[in-house]
């Protein structure tokens, strides 16, 4: 995690996959990181299925 990002041009999605919590020596920390990474990634999988469930949700509705 010693590299400088250009956030800028990069997307988030893009910007997460730099991050490698090995890299980082406080275990404690490390093991924050970690969780917090697979909880975006969990929560990316959740906002991708919003659509479909919208969707859903306003044909069952009708």
């Amino acid at each position: 995690m010693t590299q400088k990002l250009d956030s800028s041009k990069k997307s988030g999605e893009e910007i997460l996959q730099t991050i490698e919590p090995k890299g980082i020596a406080d275990e404690s920390m490390r093991r924050t990181v970690e969780i917090l990474l697979n909880l975006i990634e969990q929560l990316q999988a959740e906002v991708k299925e919003l659509p479909t469930v919208t969707i859903h949700i306003i044909f069952i509705s009708r």
